[in-house]
């Protein structure tokens, strides 16, 4: 995303209201808008995810993301955990069909997923090629 242009230059030729209105608007844009504002993280003895964000909550950007540990792994906090085979249906909460998503953060190599299943205004189903990655996916 480009900045916006700096309003200062025509704060005279606008009314006070719209002054305001300008400088928000060119602050948020500008280095306040997130996916998510992370609120936990994997305890310390969590290897090579020690201290990696796994709990996030929905902040000013039209997504969300969210943690899914390896299958079998606990005590990470993550909301999810890849199941032993198949798809995991997410809640994504984002309350309309996202339109797609990304993978943020993973901790192994050679980690690919694909949506196999239509997303709804409740869920994303993703299959991971293998269940043994950790990973934060934004879902948007």
């Amino acid at each position: 995303m480009s900045k916006t242009y700096n309003p200062s230059s025509m704060l005279g030729e606008l009314s006070a209201k719209m002054q305001i209105w300008v400088q928000s608007l060119h602050k948020q844009v500008n280095g306040n808008l997130s996916f998510s504002d992370p609120v936990a993280q994997a305890p310390s003895s969590a290897g090579v995810n020690a201290g990696v964000y796994t709990q996030f909550a929905k902040s000013n950007g039209s997504g969300i993301l969210i943690r899914v540990a390896a299958n079998g792994v606990s005590g990470t906090g993550a909301s999810y955990n890849w199941p032993a085979s198949g798809a995991l249906t997410i809640q994504h909460g984002l309350g309309r069909q996202p339109i797609g998503f990304h993978v943020v953060d993973v901790d192994t190599a050679s980690f690919t997923c694909y949506r196999s299943a239509a997303p709804t205004a409740q869920v994303i189903e993703i299959t991971p090629s293998t269940n043994t990655a950790s990973v934060t996916l934004h879902v948007f």
